[in-house]
């Protein structure tokens, strides 16, 4: 079992609410998104494009005025095929708030840069739409994560989210 430090796939989170009528008003995100995760090679074949499942976990600082989900935890999983920008995978994440209420969101990627998209959500999540747009900031070195067979990073996290009654 490989560690896959460049691997790393963020996940998201969302910020405020307002509360106008039958569908609420779109929310501003921006929030920073630090992880912890491993990943696990699918093969050790020279002769053919690198292939593994990754698992991560982690918390978010929140930038907006009213730090809604600040401090939320964060738990996904992927795949991906291939390495560094070239890279494509796909990723689940869940983001769990202080109350306990969930946001579930995909991540199809390719390169280190994509955009998340808000799938579903339990309590004051139930039907959120949005989107974040995720970028990378920091990522620790290959083989060279706090414990064997880790990595850690961080991403900036830009976008919004709507809620349905």
């Amino acid at each position: 079992m490989k560690s896959w430090p460049s691997l790393v796939v963020g996940v998201f989170v969302v910020a405020t609410i307002s509360i106008p009528s039958s569908s609420r008003a779109a929310e501003q995100l921006d929030h920073t998104f630090c992880y912890s995760g491993t990943g696990t090679n699918f093969h050790d074949s020279k002769e053919v494009m690198a292939a593994a499942s990754w698992t991560q976990n982690g918390i978010i600082m929140s930038h907006t005025p009213n730090k809604m989900l600040d401090n939320a935890v964060v738990h996904c999983e992927g795949i991906q095929r291939g390495v560094g920008p070239e890279r494509t995978g796909y990723g689940l994440c869940k983001i769990i708030d202080d109350d306990g209420d969930m946001i579930i969101g995909e991540l199809p990627y390719s390169g280190f840069s994509y955009d998340v998209k808000f799938l579903d959500g339990t309590g004051k999540w139930k039907g959120i739409k949005g989107a974040l747009h995720s970028e990378r900031t920091v990522l620790s070195k290959p083989g060279k994560g706090v414990m064997p067979g880790t990595y850690q990073g961080c991403r900036r996290e830009k976008g919004s989210f709507e809620l349905s009654k």
